[in-house]
């Protein structure tokens, strides 16, 4: 665990949050997926299907190379980072025009699947900034001195 200090950080993650951040992403795609099988067509629920499992690959693998560029590449990390990252939008490139040559995929379906990470990541980050300013705005102790005053 890092040190750090409370008052002055709004923002501090621990490193589980990552993969946090995948096991809702993977969670929230399973329920549109299966929202959308309910109640739409069958290429739209493969449009959102396709756009999700891209968007998990595509952050899945972003995390496996910081997390492996740390560990072992650290004096090649940039190489190793753009190596990987070339190689990575080169296949979902390759994933997202097989899958708009080969079916019929709604754009916005398609581009509701592929943001499924980035708005599980903004919702994270705003709750964690929410949670710190409301827990830095509101004095506890104060809180609870009121409250055991009220009951006395």
């Amino acid at each position: 665990m890092m040190a750090y200090d409370k008052e002055k950080s709004l923002l501090c993650f621990d490193e589980g949050f990552p993969d946090r951040v995948l096991k809702t992403s993977y969670l929230l795609s399973l329920i549109v997926i299966a929202c959308s099988l309910s109640y739409m067509s069958l290429m739209l629920t493969a449009s959102i299907a396709i756009g999700c499992l891209i968007s998990l690959i595509l952050y899945k693998t972003t995390w496996w190379t910081i997390k492996y560029s740390t560990m072992y590449k650290r004096e090649n990390i940039k190489g190793f980072f753009l190596k990987v990252s070339f190689l990575k939008y080169f296949v979902a490139g390759a994933m997202l025009l097989s899958a708009c040559l080969l079916l019929e995929v709604n754009v916005a379906a398609l581009a509701l699947g592929l943001g499924i990470v980035v708005a599980v990541i903004v919702l994270k980050v705003g709750s964690r900034l929410f949670v710190n300013y409301m827990n830095r705005a509101v004095k506890v102790s104060n809180f609870k001195h009121q409250i055991t005053n009220k009951f006395q």
